[in-house]
């Protein structure tokens, strides 16, 4: 499946519209650096909290001009957070999320990835981090955040 990175800082039209169905299909979302049950409301915060373009926005994987995957990412010196990851039902087990990740990874130019997944996350994820060479870093009682350097995995 083709899929293609972009970053979006401001969604509207159709982007806003496949964002807000992308990412309601989560079931809690990190906000704040708190884990919240996800709710149409705090979707709509998450949104407009990245459409910052100098540090925060969403990594967004498009097939045929449609968001089928997307993750938030957060920037500053010398490091990339990633979290908040998911791929519409309709299109898992396809590679989307590993591109999705891959073409993330590589927009870090060098930067220290920090993957932060949520429990349900974990689960699902866990397995295949190791492709990435994901190290664990710490966990809470709600998240789990991985390091993945860059220049061990390429594109």
């Amino acid at each position: 499946m083709p899929v293609i990175l972009r970053k979006v800082t401001s969604p509207e039209g159709q982007d806003h519209i496949d964002l807000t169905k992308t990412l309601g299909e989560l079931q809690e979302l990190i906000l704040n650096d708190q884990v919240v049950e996800n709710s149409d409301e705090k979707t709509q915060t998450l949104l407009q909290q990245h459409n910052q373009p100098d540090n925060q926005w969403i990594a967004c994987a498009f097939f045929n001009d449609r968001i089928i995957g997307a993750m938030t990412v957060e920037e500053s010196t010398g490091q990339m957070k990633l979290n908040n990851f998911t791929v519409r039902q309709v299109t898992r087990d396809r590679g989307v999320g590993h591109r999705l990740l891959d073409l993330t990874i590589a927009e870090a130019k060098g930067k220290v990835v920090l993957l932060e997944l949520t429990r349900d996350q974990n689960v699902r994820m866990k397995d295949w981090l190791n492709q990435y060479n994901a190290e664990f870093v710490s966990n809470t009682s709600a998240t789990s955040l991985y390091k993945i350097i860059p220049s061990e995995h390429e594109v």
